[in-house]
């Protein structure tokens, strides 16, 4: 008993001798801009950020909380800039250059972006979204067959991986090549048959290819699974004209 009554008065003691490690001003500021972001009061958290900064030039928490304020301030310049601060700092952090590629994407710099987003792979080969990204910026400089490339590959080797899919798709779409797409938009619904947008891009490509009845068939698919979706209208608006369409389609057919 009395060898356990030591025991427990000298854990006593350590327990007392233990203090909170001291926090610097530079993190309570950076602590309060995430409290801020996190509540989408996004300008007042810049302050924070900026005053953590001064006190820390290396603070990088603080860094990436500015980028990320004035991302969603829509700043991508400023943004921008913060990031390549941060880059400065930690050049192998994959999710800073994944950002800076994002950002020059939104800020309408697709090229600029391109090199960043090749860096964050580069970095972490498992980065799929700066895969995604990349190739939405080799479309957008007109490098369609890029962009395929980075498609297929990712659906080759992360089948599970839905985005690729339905990027490539809407790619194809826009290309006007809407066999392709309607294709692939079957592999993604044999992915996953809950998918609900690959079902209207199906009806879409099915409609431009004048395959109205199967078109009719897939917009009411949709519709059964997102009636009240932003979408709906324009599918319900669809499928009456179509069926419009075809009574006329029949009778012309019948005359020749």
């Amino acid at each position: 008993m009395q060898v356990n009554s030591n025991t427990e008065k000298n854990l006593a003691k350590a327990v007392n001798n233990v203090t909170k490690p001291k926090v610097s001003r530079s993190y309570e500021l950076c602590v309060k801009g995430d409290a801020l972001r996190f509540s989408k009061m996004y300008r007042e958290s810049v302050k924070c950020y900026l005053d953590s900064i001064m006190m820390d030039r290396n603070h990088q928490e603080a860094y990436w909380g500015l980028a990320s304020s004035y991302k969603y301030l829509t700043e991508y310049d400023k943004s921008i800039k913060t990031l390549e601060k941060l880059v400065q700092i930690d050049e192998n952090n994959d999710k800073y250059f994944f950002e800076l590629g994002v950002c020059e994407l939104s800020n309408g710099h697709p090229e600029n972006a391109i090199p960043y987003l090749i860096k964050a792979i580069c970095i972490n080969r498992e980065n799929l979204e700066a895969q995604i990204q990349l190739a939405i910026a080799h479309e957008l400089v007109d490098e369609a067959d890029l962009s395929l490339m980075i498609y297929n590959k990712i659906i080759e080797t992360n089948p599970e991986f839905l985005k690729a899919y339905y990027n490539k798709a809407a790619m194809l779409m826009g290309q006007c090549d809407y066999q392709e797409a309607s294709k692939t938009f079957f592999q993604l619904i044999k992915r996953n048959p809950d998918y609900y947008k690959a079902y209207l891009g199906i009806a879409m490509s099915f409609d431009k290819l004048g395959k109205y009845n199967d078109a009719i068939r897939y917009y009411k698919k949709f519709l059964s699974m997102k009636q009240f979706s932003e979408d709906a209208l324009f599918a319900k608006k669809r499928i009456v004209e179509l069926k419009e369409m075809r009574p006329k389609r029949e009778g012309f057919l019948r005359i020749v």
